[in-house]
């Protein structure tokens, strides 16, 4: 059975899974088989194991492999951990109180005069912080949602991501990895699909997409270098500096990069610097939006992510996988036939086209 899966879709997966019995399961990657993640439900959550950094590789030389940086590594797990929401960064509390500062400042004249713009830097994109982790919640019961902000969205940033979205796997691609990884048959779903760095970047746009569309940010344009990111940098922070000045508003820049910020300071452009974590603990307890964001993000980082408990493999990227997929955060999961949960996945899923009717 092959059924391609909006995100939200894919929790009948899991109900099924665990109305048959299956009470945890395991994430694994095709290329060296290590496993990714261990799950369990426990009290209406899941309890998710993660890996380590020695749990990955080994992975072929670059002198026998066609393109080692093509294989996800340890680093893009943990890009995936922290896009999912499962990971916080480091300094994740200091941001929150940060924010609620620049959200005081807009609703009380006394703190400021001039209206609060946000705005993002390119590395940010790829950790999905709008479009997954607002609205932040506080104990005092204050709730704080990414539209009480108003944005700018630097076509720098736009060029910087789009010109990531160019490279597919062709055959020859999909032979070498064939003979110097263990992903097996798998690959062949990968052909004419984006390669690592393609497909991470049309992430990256979703959360662009996000900001152009739900948050209406507005677009500051700017000439990008094709071939120094760090001068783009400060084109992005000049281009914000004239913007805040011209219109005197208040413009904060968020960033993952400390340079970012040093560009920032020079020009007097408030920011925060989000670091990433030193460390990560190996067990956690999450809801099931996380857990389907890990899934998605794992499936779409290693391309394809098996479960053997399921019978099932999640695809990323396939043949015929549409821009609506990317919007949607689809999968495609292939079933093995003898998995005893087709059945009743076919006949939920016709239930809920029922419901909601012709698109």
């Amino acid at each position: 059975m092959e059924e391609v899966l909006t995100k939200e879709r894919l929790m009948v997966l899991l109900n099924e899974a665990g109305k048959s019995g299956v009470d945890s399961f395991t994430v694994i990657e095709p290329y060296t088989k290590t496993q990714l993640i261990e799950v369990s439900r426990k009290d209406g959550m899941y309890k998710v194991e993660l890996s380590g950094k020695s749990d990955f590789g080994p992975y072929p030389s670059k002198e026998d492999y066609w393109d080692r940086d093509d294989i996800p590594d340890f680093y893009d797990y943990k890009e995936s951990l922290i896009s999912s929401g499962l990971v916080e960064f480091e300094n994740w509390l200091e941001f929150k109180e940060w924010v609620k500062f620049l959200y005081k400042s807009e609703i009380d004249p006394t703190l400021a005069s001039s209206s609060v713009f946000m705005s993002i830097d390119t590395n940010l994109a790829y950790f999905r912080l709008f479009s997954r982790r607002f609205p932040l919640k506080y104990e005092d019961g204050t709730v704080i949602k990414a539209e009480y902000f108003d944005f700018l969205l630097s076509s720098i940033v736009e060029n910087e991501i789009d010109h990531k979205i160019k490279d597919k796997y062709d055959n020859s691609n999909l032979k070498m990895m064939g003979m110097y990884t263990k992903i097996g048959d798998i690959r062949f779903n990968f052909r004419n699909r984006g390669k690592l760095s393609t497909r991470k970047a049309k992430f990256a746009t979703e959360e662009l997409n996000y900001l152009r569309g739900k948050l209406n940010a507005a677009r500051i344009k700017g000439t990008s270098s094709k071939t120094d990111s760090e001068k783009n940098d400060i084109r992005i922070v000049e281009s914000l500096e004239k913007f805040s000045w011209d219109r005197n508003i208040v413009v904060s820049l968020i960033s993952t990069d400390r340079n970012m910020g040093n560009h920032a300071e020079n020009c007097e452009i408030p920011y925060f610097i989000l670091e990433m974590p030193k460390s990560i603990s190996k067990e956690n307890i999450i809801d099931d939006e996380i857990l389907l964001n890990l899934l998605h993000d794992l499936a779409l980082t290693f391309g394809a992510v098996k479960i053997p408990e399921f019978q099932t493999t999640l695809f990323g990227i396939w043949g015929g996988k549409r821009d609506i997929d990317y919007r949607d955060e689809s999968v495609k999961a292939w079933i093995n036939p003898g998995s005893k949960l087709i059945d009743n996945i076919k006949r939920d899923i016709e239930v809920i086209d029922s419901l909601e009717g012709p698109v």
